[in-house]
């Protein structure tokens, strides 16, 4: 993969500073084989850990520039979700254990800043409220199903800011939006949902080999279900995740997981971004000469 991201100035920009979470984030699904980072022009990197266990490497380039170049080459090994073989406790018994699931799931389990507990909010919820004879992760695979069915997937109806209650009046979004609004109900409900940002690889057509889609950023939700753990629901496609879809960072929203933020000094009246994306499934030959680094490593230019 190749996640290209750039910053035009129409005045010289300097004192940059930028937090980047673009490494892929190994899991029981996902390996991590390699991963490159390179800054234009050449800045200082510092890598760690955020609250949440992502990776994340932050920039800082003090020189003048006019445009800010950030290039992310990864390299990951998917292999299909496992399926569950533990005891499905109806809602009746799993809520009895919410006192404990409070303490040890708080972040994911209370309000933040892209899923307020509104009226509105609380209101969708109860429409989608589950049965207490209903097993835990039936009712999240459910929720998540009938949250993609109530909403349009309409790109421009919101923006990357919007909170579930802009969401909930427009009546359409994209899947930050679907993922915000299945996670405010699966809390509501009591099971502890995280966001989860990164990339759905397009299929590919085995005559050509090449890719079949669009290629783009992604974003849908964990849910914790009892006795197996982070569990993956796509809403925007109203199902659970599949090993097409490669994990980079999870957090409570968006807020705790944007590819890119930070600040810069200039006197500059406007910024233009873009980003590039290809996602390429690798030939076993392509993994055996893979141009990237051990994970967290990084280069600069």
């Amino acid at each position: 993969m190749r996640h290209v991201t750039r910053f035009a100035y129409d005045q010289p920009a300097y004192e940059s500073h930028n937090e980047v979470r673009l490494a892929p984030r190994s899991s029981p699904g996902q390996r991590t084989l390699g991963f490159r980072l390179e800054v234009i022009p050449r800045a200082a990197v510092v890598e760690y850990r955020d609250a949440f266990g992502n990776t994340v490497h932050a920039l800082s380039v003090h020189e003048s520039h006019r445009e800010l170049v950030v290039v992310a080459d990864s390299l990951v090994d998917r292999i299909a979700p496992r399926t569950s073989g533990a005891p499905r406790l109806p809602f009746s018994e799993y809520l009895a254990g919410d006192a404990i699931r409070s303490q040890q799931e708080y972040d994911y389990l209370h309000q933040s800043r892209y899923v307020p507990f509104s009226e509105a909010l609380k209101k969708f919820f109860w429409l989608a409220r589950p049965h207490m004879n209903e097993p835990g992760e039936d009712y999240t695979a459910r929720t998540v199903a009938w949250i993609r069915d109530q909403f349009s997937y309409e790109p421009g109806a919101t923006h990357v800011h919007s909170d579930v209650d802009h969401v909930l009046r427009a009546g359409a979004g994209v899947c930050q939006d679907f993922a915000h609004l299945s996670i405010g109900v699966l809390r509501l409900a009591g099971i502890p949902a995280r966001y989860v940002s990164g990339y759905l690889a397009p299929r590919v057509d085995p005559a050509t080999n090449r890719p079949l889609g669009e290629q783009a950023t992604h974003a849908w939700v964990e849910a914790h279900i009892p006795d197996t753990g982070w569990i993956g629901y796509d809403p925007t496609h109203g199902c659970m995740t599949t090993d097409h879809h490669i994990r980079v960072a999870v957090g409570r929203d968006y807020a705790d997981v944007p590819p890119l933020k930070g600040m810069y000094r200039s006197n500059a009246t406007s910024q233009v971004m873009t980003v590039d994306l290809n996602v390429e499934h690798a030939s076993s030959t392509e993994l055996a000469d893979a141009p990237c680094s051990p994970p967290g490593s990084q280069t600069q230019q």
